[in-house]
């Protein structure tokens, strides 16, 4: 079977990048490099634990873990829709056959599992990503950037956790856009668990992908290597909502390092979830966005560099005539007017409008479902204006 050979190297070296372009540097092949014994990878100064594995392959019973999941990873290529992409640095393939996001970085993936629709990779990528326990008003905020960037053309690249993630993968879906995500485990599995209907839609009409081979579990170790996946396959990364130490923050970092836009959308600033984006910001390592349009502002110029022109949707005249939530009904309409953009309390915003509580709670429901407002502690607030 075709990437037989590569996905058995891959194993051997215990799925790390570094060993494994070693190898197919050297040789030239997977092929070539299971040809020889162990001694010449010795030579070559790789892992002495990589070298007694390929000692011991095939015959010894300690192989038996590695050819389960080898075979066990080429059943999972033989399904519908599924493939493996190889570097076509290393495999002489050519570079319309990996991400041109990927064509800058050096220290890219030798290789990508992929579930969907394969053509999705190679679109231009916005990553959006955050807070696993997010506020229902990160929550709102991930959801409607992702769906404004949906709508434009523009990819929304994720990592599928919890919070922030799947409410930017279900805004691209809202839209009926592309969304993808990157997975810190094999693509024989979903992590979380209860992402298994957001990763199903997401292979209908975007695309998972993920640097581990089926059977791989998430463990922690894998989640920094996904991260910086994310920010490698994309022009930016903004960040809604992240404490101070978290792997969004990670990301952010990883998208600097590779000279990608880095956005941070602020938030209260008693909030625990907005002290990671407000770091960015006052660090000056990422730049301050309130909408999609600050975003796709940036990184038109970038995707018409690299890509050599921009999704229809996207046309700069287009970016100001993106649609803003359906407009609410004349006394929800006041009751917006009446809100600033901290936090209203309900008791205020009955004073400052003179409606009857049942008159303002049913504009404040309506505002919600809109998605002019979100709940959160000690009241509601604005999301856009």
């Amino acid at each position: 079977m075709q990437a037989a050979d590569e996905v058995l190297l891959y194993l051997l070296v215990e799925q790390q990048p570094s060993a494994y372009r070693a190898l197919m540097g050297h040789f030239g092949s997977a092929a070539k490099a299971l040809a020889v014994d162990d001694k010449q990878w010795r030579s070559l100064g790789v892992n002495r634990r990589f070298c007694d594995r390929r000692s011991a392959w095939p015959k010894s019973a300690s192989c038996d873990g590695i050819r389960s999941q080898w075979r066990k990873s080429l059943a999972w290529l033989e399904g519908d829709n599924r493939g493996l992409w190889l570097d076509s640095a290393l495999n002489n393939e050519t570079e319309n056959a990996w991400p041109r996001a990927f064509a800058e970085v050096p220290k890219r993936p030798p290789l990508l599992f992929w579930q969907g629709d394969e053509t999705v990779l190679g679109l231009p990528q916005i990553a959006l990503v955050g807070s696993r326990a997010a506020t229902r008003s990160g929550l709102a905020t991930a959801h409607a950037i992702a769906a404004e960037i949906a709508q434009t053309g523009l990819v929304v690249t994720s990592g599928l956790a919890s919070g922030i993630d799947g409410s930017a993968h279900a805004g691209a879906l809202s839209v009926k856009g592309k969304t993808l995500a990157v997975l810190g485990c094999g693509l024989d599995r979903v992590y979380p668990a209860r992402h298994q209907h957001l990763a199903a839609s997401i292979s209908e009409s975007g695309l998972l992908v993920s640097e581990f081979v089926p059977g791989s579990s998430p463990e922690p170790w894998c989640f920094p290597r996904r991260n910086a996946v994310i920010a490698m396959l994309s022009l930016g990364v903004a960040v809604v909502e992240a404490g101070p130490v978290s792997g969004s923050i990670i990301t952010a970092q990883a998208a600097n390092q590779l000279s990608r836009f880095v956005w941070a959308v602020p938030g209260p600033i008693a909030s625990l979830q907005s002290r990671g984006c407000h770091r960015l910001i006052r660090d000056e390592l990422a730049r301050l966005v309130e909408s999609a349009q600050d975003i796709l502002q940036d990184a038109l110029p970038v995707i018409r560099q690299w890509y050599g022109s921009v999704p229809e949707k996207v046309a700069t005249d287009g970016i100001a005539s993106m649609p803003k939530p359906l407009a609410p009904s004349a006394i929800s309409q006041k009751v917006l007017d009446a809100m600033d953009w901290q936090v209203n309390s309900v008791d205020q915003l009955l004073t400052d409008t003179e409606h009857a509580a049942e008159q303002v709670l049913m504009a404040l429901g309506e505002l919600e479902m809109l998605v002019w407002i979100a709940a959160v502690p000690g009241g509601y607030q604005r999301l856009t204006s």
